[in-house]
């Protein structure tokens, strides 16, 4: 009875055995996928800080371009108001020559009159 008991406690023993290695394997898979997780997750924050570093990058840069948009359409308004100021000289540039034209004919004029009144006056 006790060689059949023995029997018995070694074959219930290399079941544990066996029972505890599929264990200790089964834990160690179980470790190396953690492990392979746990770096998974450390690289995808690593890919996170370095998409938040660009996002800031180019919200600055929009920034940047927004700004001068805006610069440059404040100079376009202050050409376009310089041309309106040119135009209105350039007008009233022309209409001072047109007088100026008109003024010199009729000077001409008065000059032609005046020889010829003054042509009838000999001295002696």
């Amino acid at each position: 009875r006790s060689s059949n008991a023995t029997k018995q406690i070694d074959a219930l023993v290399k079941t544990i055995q066996s029972d505890t290695n599929e264990a200790i394997s089964s834990m160690e898979r179980s470790t190396t996928e953690v492990v392979s997780g746990a770096k998974l997750s450390q690289d995808a924050g690593t890919a996170l800080e370095q998409i938040e570093a660009v996002s800031h990058q180019l919200a600055d840069l929009i920034t940047n371009i927004s700004d001068a948009a805006r610069q440059q359409a404040q100079a376009a308004v202050s050409t376009s108001d310089s041309m309106n100021v040119i135009q209105e000289i350039t007008m009233q540039t022309s209409t001072g020559t047109n007088e100026s034209a008109a003024s010199i004919g009729r000077l001409l004029e008065l000059a032609n009159e005046l020889r010829t009144s003054v042509s009838g006056f000999k001295l002696p």
